[in-house]
C-alpha cells in the first residue's frame, strides 16, 4: 500500500498558518497527493484533532475538519477496537516504558505496522523513536530505541 500515516501534529500545523511548520506540512499533503499516496489515520488521531481546534478555533473549525477527513476519498479512518488498544499496550507501551509514549501514540504506531506503513506525516518524534520515518523531516533528529 502506497499510504502514509497522518497524526495530530501535523494536520495541526497544517491548519493553522501561525505555527512555524505550517508551510511544510501544507507541501507534504500537496506532495502526497500529486504522488498518490493515501492517508491513513485512526478514530482516536481524529478525534484528538478535533479536540485540539475545538479548543483552539471553536466549533466550526472543529466540524469543518471533521466534515473534511469524511469528505477525503484518499483519506481512511481505522477504527479502535479493544484488541487494537491491548495490542497497542503490550507491543509498545509494555516494550517502551520508559518513554513517554501517549496510548493514541502506541495505537498509531500499531496501525503502522500492521498496514506495512512506513511513513508518518508528523511532528511528534516519538514516531522516529518507534522507528518511523516523519514527513516532513524532523528539524532535529530524534534518538531510535528498540
Amino acid at each position: 500500500m502506497n499510504a502514509a500515516f497522518a497524526d495530530t501534529s501535523a494536520w495541526l500545523a497544517a491548519q493553522n498558518p501561525r505555527l512555524e511548520d505550517h508551510e511544510a506540512t501544507l507541501e507534504q499533503l500537496a506532495a502526497f497527493e500529486k504522488d498518490g499516496i493515501r492517508i491513513i489515520t485512526t478514530g482516536f488521531v481524529v478525534a484528538e484533532m478535533h479536540a485540539m481546534l475545538l479548543r483552539r478555533q471553536g466549533p466550526a473549525a472543529a466540524l469543518e475538519f471533521l466534515d473534511g477527513v469524511d469528505a477525503d476519498p484518499s483519506c481512511d479512518v481505522v477504527d479502535v477496537d479493544g484488541e487494537l488498544v491491548s495490542a497497542a499496550t503490550d507491543r509498545w507501551l509494555r516494550v517502551f516504558r520508559d518513554r513517554p509514549f501517549s496510548l493514541c501514540d502506541a495505537v498509531s504506531f500499531e496501525v503502522m505496522r500492521r498496514e506495512g506503513i512506513r511513513q508518518a506525516f508528523t511532528l511528534d518524534h516519538h514516531f522516529a523513536v518507534a522507528g518511523f520515518a516523519m514527513v516532513p523531516a524532523p528539524r532535529r533528529p530524534a534518538k531510535r530505541r528498540r
